[in-house]
């Protein structure tokens, strides 16, 4: 996979974003409070919607309806529609959430304090979890950024213990991933069967994981203008890739698969 730097997009300060449409994207931006759905041709903000919470990741559910995961332990419902988005009903918990994706139409949740991974259905019942305890070891210290599964199977970031984690969709773990070469990692996504792409923050670089037989290649780093990369998302359509880059003053850069 070869890539090229197509074009920066500011949109506050983001923290995940995700494709909504082959040409539109969404980004939460923490500082601001909001999330903004942003036309990702031009780079221009086509709409954006005040959180009750600062918006940490974010999911596509279906067509024209996502979740955002707010600090403060709620899940904001937002509707994505004509141009505009417009804020649906909340649910909250008992616990700080962060890492947020949907399977079957059911949500995804990473948890800390304790650190956890549970799945429940949009109504907030839960129907299964995961921790250190039923994982039988220390698998989990902060698991982060979660991925839409493209076959059934679940990966979770984890950037203090520097893993990547895959669960099944019991939420049973099967395999955890290390390497020298994902430090820290943040956001991540499953682009096919045995490919998902990494965000290496403490090594500035994207990281292309092989699931089947763990090995790695690094796809982008500080020579592509990468620094502290955060997020990620991919548009099949558009075969383009989206990276948040930089800690305090963070963008939105596009490359084209070339």
């Amino acid at each position: 996979m070869k890539l090229q730097r197509e074009q920066d997009i500011t949109a506050g300060i983001p923290t995940d974003i995700a494709v909504v449409s082959p040409t539109e994207i969404l980004a939460c931006d923490y500082v601001g409070k909001t999330v903004a759905l942003v036309d990702s041709i031009r780079g221009d903000i086509v709409a954006t919607v005040l959180t009750p919470g600062r918006p940490r990741s974010l999911c596509v559910l279906r067509e024209g309806i996502l979740a955002v995961s707010l600090e403060g332990k709620k899940v904001q419902f937002i509707k994505v529609g004509r141009g505009a988005l417009t804020l649906d009903h909340v649910l909250e918990f008992d616990k700080d959430v962060f890492g947020i994706a949907s399977l079957n139409n059911n949500l995804i949740l990473s948890f800390s304090n304790p650190s956890r991974i549970a799945m429940m259905t949009l109504e907030g019942k839960f129907i299964c979890t995961v921790d250190n305890q039923k994982a039988g070891g220390e698998v989990f210290r902060r698991p982060a950024y979660l991925t839409n599964p493209t076959d059934g199977h679940i990966f979770a970031s984890d950037c203090d213990a520097n893993t990547v984690t895959k669960l099944d969709n019991r939420l049973v773990v099967m395999r955890t991933y290390t390497d020298p070469s994902i430090q820290s990692p943040h956001g991540i996504i499953s682009i096919s069967r045995d490919q998902l792409l990494v965000c290496s923050c403490h090594n500035h670089s994207v990281v292309l994981l092989n699931t089947r037989t763990g090995n790695t290649t690094v796809l982008l780093g500080e020579q592509d203008g990468l620094s502290c990369p955060k997020a990620l998302t991919y548009c099949h359509t558009q075969r383009q890739l989206f990276v948040v880059s930089g800690w305090f003053s963070p963008i939105i850069q596009a490359y084209n698969i070339v």
